[in-house]
């Protein structure tokens, strides 16, 4: 069973004020779960499944026995941060990674400036997985790396990329070339990202920060066709564009 008080505790994690206090964060439904429970890169607090479907996740529960926790669907239903609640939420312990790792020379990273809408950061470490980005690094203004919309749209990815939070001067330090995508740059088709480069990307709004501009060593853009009518594309569509090009 579970408490009133708990279910105010775990519905307290949908804000960040929470996940910092309390160093946790949500993971729902069965892709993000499962990749959690197998990868077991966050240390997991609580497992909650909904009553009827203890057997579904028995294969990757054997070593978290003691933290599961059977609940009726009206409970979890409380406690997601989702339209439509899963039958498997978990509560993980926050942690990033340590940007000296990119002191290994091979190491590539997205770099997301300003990047706020959670579908969007999701995407990105989804994209970076799929693709071979080793890391995503946010500015602190770019939502939350354990949002729940943000955890929800990595499908698990977040378990396989390295996140942390640093400014891009703290990147310098790093002998990297920059790359960053603008409305007015070299094509990309005609630009030979490095294998370790850093890639960044700028908010759809506002673009890369003006105070960010000067430390890009290579501004890029993405051609459209002649008669495009759209200003502008979807930052994690552009992630995708340019990430095929520069991994393949």
């Amino acid at each position: 069973m579970i408490s009133k008080a708990q279910i105010k505790d775990i519905r307290a994690l949908h804000l960040p004020k929470f996940r910092q206090i309390y160093n946790k964060f949500i993971a729902e439904g069965d892709k993000v779960c499962i990749e959690l429970l197998k990868k077991q890169k966050y240390i997991i607090s609580n497992i909650f499944i909904t009553q009827g479907n203890e057997a579904k996740y028995s294969i990757y529960l054997k070593e978290h026995a003691d933290i599961v926790t059977i609940v009726h669907q009206k409970d979890m239903e409380q406690m997601s941060a989702l339209k439509t609640s899963s039958n498997i939420l978990m509560l993980l312990q926050k942690s990033e990674e340590d940007i000296s790792l990119m002191n290994i020379d091979t190491k590539s990273a997205i770099y997301l400036d300003g990047v706020q809408d959670p579908g969007n950061v999701g995407t990105i470490i989804r994209i970076a997985d799929w693709f071979g980005v080793d890391m995503v690094i946010r500015s602190v203004d770019s939502a939350d790396f354990f949002n729940p919309k943000v955890v929800q749209a990595t499908m698990g990815s977040l378990v396989n990329v390295d996140l942390v939070t640093a400014t891009l001067p703290e990147l310098l330090t790093y002998n990297r070339v920059i790359y960053g995508t603008f409305m007015h740059g070299q094509n990309l088709s005609e630009t030979n990202i490095k294998n370790n480069g850093i890639l960044v990307m700028g908010s759809e709004g506002k673009g890369i920060h003006s105070e960010n501009e000067p430390l890009i060593n290579e501004k890029i853009t993405i051609p459209g066709a002649k008669s495009k009518i759209a200003e502008s594309l979807n930052v994690s569509i552009a992630a995708g564009i340019i990430c095929s090009i520069w991994k393949s």
